[in-house]
């Protein structure tokens, strides 16, 4: 990681959109990335409504948590952004417009490679303020059950995931787990986090769908997981692992670009949400807010 890319703000150098169904609602939608000036920030434009509406990837924002992150500013939404905002994050981009036609980001390839390879498409630009990173002061945690989230303070930034693969509801106890520790760097995770894909438990298929969750996605967008293991090929041997990793370091990015080491244990989007709170609380102490 260069000290170019750690002190100053950037954005993008050109748009990019791409276009696909949402992991979710199963509908169509077209997403462009916009160059922004410095300060701007994360923020999304829904442009498919009768007036434009901006929602900013902030704290204050964060909506649903229910199997993805959501955004929601005045009454509107947009869905599912933790893929690309791990892509922004970790592809060095502090400022953006995302302008969204419809209510839910395309799913693409199921994991954040799709929005990777756009923003590399899209090229990277320098502004002139500094980056402003946020630090993990002290340690913070969450714990639900069985499921722990903590950050502790770190130089640099750290995934320590257990991932505990659950049986059904038939037989609940835990079959097996997967492991990943990982220092992340831009390097490591595009080839090493990004690619992996959006986690489906095959038990759990009919009834999420049931409940209007999952109809966009596809069994080559997903990694499956059955009773003894995968269905199908996998691009990790704990791909599901690293997907967790994924949505954990998409969820903190709202924060911006942040340092800690934060190891989670059969965590999920609610408990990224509630850390994410917990962070933020601890700046806003600090600075006297």
């Amino acid at each position: 990681m260069s000290k170019k890319w750690l002190n100053w703000q950037t954005t993008i150098l050109r748009p990019v959109s791409y276009e696909g169904l949402g992991l979710h609602t199963g509908k169509l939608s077209c997403v462009t990335m916009l160059p922004a000036s410095q300060d701007t920030g994360v923020c999304f434009e829904r442009c498919d409504l009768s007036e434009p509406q901006i929602v900013p990837a902030t704290v204050a924002n964060i909506g649903g948590s229910l199997r993805a992150t959501d955004l929601e500013c005045n009454g509107v939404s947009v869905r599912t952004v933790e893929h690309i905002m791990a892509a922004i994050s970790w592809s060095g981009i502090d400022n953006i417009i995302v302008r969204l036609e419809g209510e839910e980001l395309p799913l693409g390839d199921g994991s954040a490679f799709t929005y990777v390879r756009l923003l590399e498409e899209a090229g990277l630009r320098d502004l002139s303020a500094r980056r402003r990173s946020v630090k993990v002061e002290c340690p913070v945690w969450t714990t639900r059950g069985d499921s722990h989230l903590i950050a502790l303070p770190y130089e640099g930034t750290r995934v320590t995931f257990l991932f505990l693969r659950k049986g059904s509801h038939l037989e609940p106890e835990y079959s097996s787990s997967e492991y990943l520790d990982i220092e992340v760097t831009p390097e490591v995770f595009r080839e090493e986090i990004a690619p992996a894909r959006t986690i489906g438990f095959q038990w759990e298929l009919e009834t999420i769908q049931e409940q209007g969750l999952a109809l966009g996605a596809t069994l080559e967008q997903a990694a499956i997981v059955g009773k003894d293991g995968y269905i199908g090929m996998t691009r990790f041997p704990n791909e599901a692992c690293r997907h967790k990793a994924l949505d954990l370091l998409g969820d903190i990015a709202i924060l911006g670009q942040v340092l800690g080491h934060f190891i989670g244990i059969g965590s999920g989007h609610s408990m990224n949400h509630e850390l994410v709170r917990l962070i933020s609380r601890d700046l806003e102490i600090k600075r006297g807010v």
